[in-house]
Parts: C-alpha cells; sequence; structure tokens
C-alpha cells in the first residue's frame, strides 16, 4: 500500500518533468545567418541619422560586390534577426528577418534604436547593380533598396 502512494505522488512530478521537455518549453531565439550583428549604425557612419529620416532599412555596401550591412530599427533589446540570405538571381538579393515571431517569450523594450547586419554576399548575387528586398515575418517586402 505505502509503495503504490508513493508512485501515485510521483507521477505528478514526472508529468511536469516531461511536459517541460517536450515542445511546450519555451521556445528559442533564433540564431542569425549574418556575419556579424551589433547594436547602432554601421562603422563610420554619422550618427546623426535617425528612423524617421529613412523610408525603410539603411542597406550600404561594406565592401562593393562582396558585402552589405543592414540597419533596421526597433527595439534594442529585441532586434530584427536576420534568417536567410537568398539570391533570387546575380542581381537581386532578399533578405528574411524574423521581428515579432522572434522573441515569443521576452518583454521587448520600447525604444526605437537602430541594429546593423553585415552580410557576406551569396557567390550566386555577383551583379551590379544589386537590387536588395528586405521583409520581416514572411511579409511581402516591406523595403527594395537599389545599390549601385
Amino acid at each position: 500500500m505505502k509503495s503504490a502512494r508513493v508512485a501515485l505522488l510521483a507521477l505528478p512530478t514526472i508529468a511536469l518533468t516531461a511536459l517541460g521537455l517536450s515542445g511546450c518549453a519555451p521556445a528559442a531565439t533564433p540564431t542569425s545567418v549574418a556575419s556579424d550583428n551589433y547594436g547602432g549604425l554601421p562603422k563610420g557612419f554619422g550618427e546623426d541619422v535617425g528612423a524617421g529620416d529613412m523610408e525603410g532599412p539603411l542597406v550600404m555596401w561594406l565592401d562593393e560586390g562582396s558585402s552589405i550591412s543592414v540597419t533596421t530599427w526597433g527595439s534594442s533589446g529585441c532586434p530584427a534577426i536576420l534568417t536567410e540570405v537568398n539570391a533570387v538571381d546575380a542581381q537581386t538579393l532578399d533578405l528574411q528577418y524574423l521581428e515579432a515571431t522572434a522573441y515569443p517569450d521576452q518583454a521587448c523594450t520600447a525604444d526605437y534604436a537602430p541594429h546593423t547586419s553585415e552580410i557576406d554576399l551569396p557567390d550566386d548575387a555577383t551583379g551590379t547593380p544589386l537590387t536588395v528586398t528586405v521583409s520581416f515575418d514572411g511579409e511581402e517586402p516591406r523595403a527594395s533598396v537599389v545599390l549601385d
């Protein structure tokens, strides 16, 4: 009788442990595919540019033909995360970011700060001018920028 009572008392503990190890555990924050990420504007760029000055992300050549920087604005504690870089063709690059869905279990700051991702271009993106489209959370592109 005593061993049956002990087994019954252990069931809730076993169930909670199994639940914690299952898919009900908090979702992990996605990993960025950028070569570098940092809060702020690209290195060497003036600090006097704000989100109000831009109609979309700031996209610039780092090393023409091989790497770019993309600056987005949003929560400094929960910046948009670059999850995909796709060469559509030699002159078109499609960037996919997760923003609202990247931090499902985290409270994010309500500030509006720049965050920069540096990206090495895929081998398939070799042409200039280069058109860069930027999408967030799987929606239609919010911005399309042409780099000469």
